[in-house]
């Protein structure tokens, strides 16, 4: 029966493992009669991402113009250059599961990380997979929906897909949310959750790979727990550490934080040469620099010259966030720690009507895989 709409009941997002032109589901063989293909053995390496509040995707084609002397309309519109295909979803954060699907380096449980967020995104180990969304019947969650049939389930695959910007946040009143960019060389869309080719191309020669998926059933929550698992983190249990002598002016112990963005591009450079349909690398353009940004009411005022940070501006900084269980103030979910950071700016507002208020920018260049002291670093439960 033909669907009226499509709404958010009936998707699921889910992304691949890296590299996106790897194996997905064990090893395949052929359905009965050849006419088509099961999984044999093997773990789904398939993974669903989980909270997710908004999924855009599209595609852009860029053509060129083929003109000749004697004809005023082009004879022809060539694709000289690969498509750009692009994916932007939220989540509301419950655990760090997402980041440790998405390709973070995440240390688990409450010992802070020393290993660099994106070391597997820099060393290439995590850095290119497949992303894909499901959508069931109209009317059906997609959650526990078990039937796989083709008839009833379409999936539209994001191939060869890079990280292109990560930003989470949190607010007085809010959820701490995530959202994620990522850049992909091909799309496809295809009729049932098994047996179909992962999006994924061969950067040579453009063709599609014969690599199999398959999509496991949605389930309500993802990593930590089954059906007692954190619905979502709270913003009470958010705790930002900043040192009270990072900042001229105002009293970091004591003023009312409101806000914070922590947040990083990673642009990216196709490379291509002759022969091939698509940039056969997107690599990572230097340095890398991580910001975070805090607003906050302004309660006392210190002491403090600006001029003293001119003549010495040695002191790095470890600005940290810290969000803690709901129902266990001893156990970090989630814990984001901006390494070898120092003071960029910092802004005050007052009007009437309005307290007085400062937004503070810190910002840290990502070091190396093996760099501990300058950058990302993640720890919590996944």
């Amino acid at each position: 029966m033909a669907r009226n709409r499509i709404i958010y009941q009936s998707e699921a997002l889910y992304a691949g493992p890296a590299p996106a032109t790897g194996f997905h589901y064990g090893t395949w063989t052929a359905g009965q009669g050849g006419s088509s293909n099961v999984p044999d053995s093997g773990a789904n390496l398939v993974e669903q991402l989980q909270r997710i509040q908004t999924a855009n995707y599209s595609f852009t084609v860029d053509r060129t113009d083929v003109n000749q002397f004697g004809q005023l309309a082009a004879i022809d519109r060539v694709i000289l250059t690969n498509p750009t295909v692009s994916l932007d979803f939220s989540y509301i954060l419950a655990n760090l599961s997402n980041e440790n699907i998405l390709g973070f380096t995440v240390v688990s449980g409450n010992a802070d990380s020393t290993v660099s967020a994106i070391s597997g995104i820099l060393n290439k180990t995590q850095d290119e997979r497949n992303y894909f969304i499901r959508t069931t019947p109209e009317g059906s969650d997609a959650v526990n929906y078990s039937d796989s049939s083709s008839s009833n389930n379409g999936v539209i695959g994001i191939g060869n897909a890079f990280l292109t910007s990560y930003s989470t946040e949190g607010s007085v009143g809010n959820f701490p949310t995530t959202t994620v960019n990522v850049e992909g060389l091909n799309m496809n869309f295809q009729n049932g959750i098994s047996g179909n080719y992962v999006p994924a191309v061969n950067p040579v020669s453009g063709t599609a790979l014969t690599n199999f998926y398959q999509l496991p059933q949605a389930v309500q929550n993802v990593g930590i727990g089954s059906g007692n698992a954190i619905s979502a983190l709270r913003p009470g249990d958010i705790t930002l550490s900043l040192s009270n002598t990072v900042a001229s002016g105002v009293d970091v112990a004591t003023m009312n934080i409101q806000s914070y963005t922590l947040s990083f591009d990673l642009g990216r450079t196709p490379i291509q040469r002759l022969g091939n349909k698509f940039a056969f690398a997107r690599e990572i353009d230097f340095p890398l620099t991580v910001t975070l940004s805090v607003d906050a009411q302004v309660t006392s005022m210190n002491a403090g010259n600006l001029a003293n940070l001119v003549i010495d501006d040695s002191t790095k900084y470890d600005p940290s966030i810290t969000i803690k269980s709901p129902s266990d103030s001893n156990l970090t979910m989630a814990k984001f720690i901006l390494k070898g950071a120092k003071l960029d700016s910092q802004e005050y507002s007052s009007d009437i009507g309005s307290n007085k208020s400062v937004t503070l920018t810190f910002s840290a260049q990502v070091g190396g895989p093996q760099d501990s002291a300058n950058g990302l670093f993640i720890n919590g439960q996944y």
